[in-house]
């Protein structure tokens, strides 16, 4: 796992570099036309195409027999930077590109978006790609500088590339995609140039130019991170990715402690795989942090979003809960001791399913955040829980696994099953008659890690 440069190290090359500043490169010219095309999951259930173009209109699906002219989301115009954002250095957030949006076309197996051809989601879903935690980190608050120019330091195209090959029906991103939120310190030629902030230009860098062949081969299903909050790259995130339809919400100022702020928030929605299988994805981006007051707005609006989670499990047999915070996991350290992750939203789940945490048709939970590969079966009452969260932005340290298996994540949960890695990866669950299997690959596609999930029982 590669390591943040240290403080020290980073103040002596500063220091070496002297007072001269000099001048930034010039940026890349500006974009021409079509950029990017997509097929994403979005709240109803329904499916949605989304583009992002440079040209002053959207452009118009074609399919035989049809074509569909797409609706703007959002125009180009600069907003100011993210209410509430920590780093020391901070700049308004510029956007060059349009964001545009139809509905899938019910009787279309694919679609044209100018010189991108999507498919149709599958009817079902068996084979699912799962990455997370995609993105490059340039942050001046921690001193971590990731070297985004260097394919081994930051593998994310070739987990892509690698995502390709598996040819999956679907792919989940379990969020944090924006991670260049500073400034590359001059004399670290592994991320000189990089664009930062959190305007388009970083958004394209991080995700969306690796991302672009990927986005076109398959359908998506996005979860936001906490690095999605309107503090940070939410302005982007309500742009491009956001599940809700129609115009992009905006973020708003900063509320009171024990509100609910409302652009950072989208309610929770189901997303079929099968006839008997589907996907919840929940939106932990800011509760995910801390949790608030019991007797606040913002502790019962978020007991009542678990409460529509347990209705919703309701249409089928077998659910899979999505979220980027785990709250059954283990935060990685160099000395690898077993230390229980910590997640706002776990005393909210507590509250709604004492226990067991999620409602009796979540066979499984599936989250980002921690910047490794975890997958934990648990010999008590609990879900299987997956962490994906090792898709190229850097980490630091590891888990014991024999000293995971005798600590309790939990009151009362305990573990049979642990599976821990922290290469740079991805993971890819194949349906089975009796459930799932999991696999997990290194960026270059070795195998890390081969799983089998029935029910809510994970054996590894």
């Amino acid at each position: 796992m590669n390591h943040f440069i240290l403080p020290v190290l980073l103040t002596t090359l500063l220091a070496l570099a002297g007072c001269a500043t000099p001048p930034p490169p010039a940026g890349p010219p500006p974009p021409i036309g079509l950029q990017q095309a997509w097929v994403q999951a979005v709240a109803g259930p329904a499916w949605a195409v989304r583009a992002l173009t440079a040209d002053a209109t959207c452009p118009t699906l074609v399919w035989p027999g049809g074509n569909a002219a797409m609706r703007q989301r959002s125009a180009p115009g600069d907003e100011p930077p993210p209410p509430g954002n920590k780093q020391p250095e901070a700049k308004p957030t510029r956007f060059t590109l349009r964001a545009c949006e139809a509905a899938w076309p019910t009787d279309a197996a694919s679609v044209q978006v100018g010189g991108v051809t999507l498919q149709a989601p599958a009817a079902e879903a068996r084979r699912i790609v799962v990455i997370g935690d995609t993105g490059c980190r340039l942050k001046a608050s921690d001193h971590a500088y990731q070297s985004c120019n260097d394919a081994a330091d930051w593998p994310f195209p070739r987990v892509l590339a690698r995502a390709l090959a598996l040819k999956p029906d679907l792919v989940i991103h379990v969020g944090d995609y924006h991670y260049r939120e500073s400034p590359c310190p001059a004399l670290l030629p592994g991320c000189a140039g990089s664009p930062w902030g959190y305007g388009d230009d970083t958004w394209q860098a991080d995700f969306f130019q690796p991302a672009r062949a990927l986005l076109a081969a398959v359908p998506w299903v996005f979860v936001r991170g906490n690095h999605e909050a309107c503090a940070r790259a939410g302005q982007g995130w309500l742009r491009y990715l956001d599940a809700e339809t129609g115009a992009a919400r905006v973020c708003e100022p900063e509320v009171a402690a024990g509100s609910v702020n409302n652009a950072d928030f989208t309610a929770p929605f189901a997303v079929p795989l099968s006839p008997r299988s589907q996907l919840i994805v929940f939106d932990s981006s800011e509760v995910g942090s801390a949790t608030p007051p019991v007797a606040s707005s913002a502790w019962t609006h978020w007991r009542e979003q678990l409460d529509r989670v347990a209705v919703l499990t309701q249409d089928r047999a077998q659910s899979l809960f999505v979220n980027h915070h785990p709250s059954l996991a283990f935060s990685p350290n160099l000395l690898g001791t077993a230390k229980p992750a910590h997640s706002g939203l776990t005393p909210l789940l507590q509250d709604s399913q004492p226990g067991r945490l999620f409602p009796a048709g979540v066979e499984a939970t599936i989250h980002g955040h921690i910047h490794m590969h975890q997958a934990m079966g648990f010999a008590t009452n609990q879900p299987a829980t997956l962490v994906i969260g090792n898709g190229g932005s850097a980490g630091l340290g590891h888990v014991n696994a024999a000293a995971a298996l005798k600590t309790e994540l939990a009151p009362g949960a305990r573990l049979e099953t642990f599976e821990a890695h922290t290469d740079y990866g991805l993971s890819l669950l194949t349906a089975t008659p009796e459930g799932w299997q999991l696999q997990a690959f290194d960026a270059l596609g070795q195998p890390l890690a081969s799983c089998t999930l029935a029910g809510q029982k994970l054996r590894c």
